[in-house]
């Protein structure tokens, strides 16, 4: 068996041995995991998860607790991003077989490790527009798109979801679907293209990270006819469409680089992926995503609407009824690793936003990144109104707004 195969493998068995069910037998989802690989062959998934909808830009919430973006790829790199840490702080009572300190004073993984991410279909956005240009169209929304104007996108603007989808490496909003509410969230595509610039850690984390890029990227789902049109959509999608003289080595700040990770298919099929729903009966997506962290405490989270299942209004504050993934969680977790390592302390009243603006390399390549009349100038930042709470959830009175 390949090592893409083997680690789509672990995926899957591990997905098995959760028992978590779609709440209806017509309902199918998609999985991510993100999986790390040793020298001798050793395969560790450290976060797993299914996705489900965004969050439309109405109903984010300012305080933090609640997961914006429940895509699955975007819920296993938060996942991903937990499980390092927590490892950080486990390597103070015993040595890790993955992560190692490094030259810069920050922690990143063992030269000898790779890193893997599965994702059960194409991602949404620029990767899968010439396959879904190509899929027959659902007949209602055919008719929507066919009575709707689509205006096409100002040079280096995002499109809406799947609007004017002939039109491929422009940067795309979240959800595909016209008839669904807008979100402020970027596909798929554009996120695991900036993680092969930015790396997967994100802004909060390279204040203890050096940047951790992905190795190589499994899609399921993908025909052996189309392998090849895929793969050619995909390295457009991930790193072509941004590959200019701007973002070379040695124009951006260490240690980011533009990374151009192996594009592997496997042919293992995933339970609950469209694909298997549909062959008996008509489905629709599961509106429930599972979060599972590699060596935690917790079996799994479900999370619906951006908040763990079963957790009301009222509860929703509370810190061990948060998702363990929101960006309020991962503060909180972030504050502790500084303290756990003796790092960097936390003025009080410092809001998350401030935390990941301090992070200058970071916030530098990204500037080269999004840099005027590049593919990413138009990227939709929600800002700053989302980002304006400290590591208790209250949202602050001082304001750049």
């Amino acid at each position: 068996m390949s090592l893409s195969d083997s680690v789509a493998r672990a995926t899957l068995n591990l997905y098995s041995a959760l028992k978590f069910r779609p709440a209806s037998s017509t309902q199918y989802t998609i999985l991510s995991s993100l999986t790390l690989v040793d020298h001798a062959g050793t395969i560790k998934p450290i976060s797993l998860a299914t996705g489900s909808k965004c969050l439309p830009a109405s109903h984010l919430s300012a305080n933090g607790d609640a997961v914006h973006d429940s895509h699955a790829e975007v819920l296993a790199r938060r996942g991903a991003i937990r499980w390092l840490m927590e490892e950080i702080c486990r390597c103070t009572r015993q040595a890790s077989e993955w992560i190692e300190p490094k030259e810069s004073g920050k922690w990143g993984l063992k030269a000898s490790v790779s890193l893997h991410m599965y994702i059960s279909t194409l991602p949404c956005g620029d990767a899968s527009m010439r396959t879904l240009a190509a899929a027959p169209q659902d007949p209602a929304m055919a008719a929507l798109k066919s009575t709707s104007p689509l205006p096409v996108p100002e040079e280096n603007a995002a499109a809406r979801g799947r609007d004017n989808y002939s039109l491929l490496g422009v940067l795309r909003t979240k959800p595909g679907r016209a008839d669904s509410p807008p979100t402020l969230s970027m596909s798929c595509s554009d996120k695991i293209a900036r993680w092969c610039v930015l790396g997967i850690q994100g802004a909060l984390a390279t204040h203890i990270l050096d940047a951790v890029y992905v190795d190589e990227l499994i899609l399921g789902d993908v025909g052996p006819d189309s392998e090849e049109s895929v793969r050619e959509d995909c390295e457009r999608a991930f790193w072509k469409r941004i590959d200019r003289p701007a973002l070379q080595s040695d124009s951006l700040p260490r240690p980011f680089a533009l990374h151009t990770p192996k594009i592997s298919f496997t042919r293992l099929d995933f339970l609950h992926g469209r694909a298997q729903q549909e062959r008996d009966s008509p489905s629709s997506s599961c509106n429930e995503s599972i979060c599972w962290i590699a060596d935690s405490s917790s079996r799994y989270e479900v999370l619906i609407h951006g908040l763990r299942r079963g957790v009301g209004d009222k509860q929703r504050l509370k810190p061990h009824l948060r998702p363990l993934v929101s960006k309020l969680a991962l503060f909180g977790l972030h504050q502790q690793t500084l303290t756990h390592l003796s790092l960097l302390q936390i003025p009080p009243g410092t809001t998350y936003h401030e935390m990941k603006q301090a992070a200058t390399a970071y916030q530098a390549a990204k500037l080269i990144l999004h840099a005027p009349h590049h593919p990413f100038t138009g990227w939709v930042v929600s800002g700053e109104k989302w980002e304006n709470f400290t590591v208790d959830g209250v949202v602050s009175s001082k304001t750049n707004l």
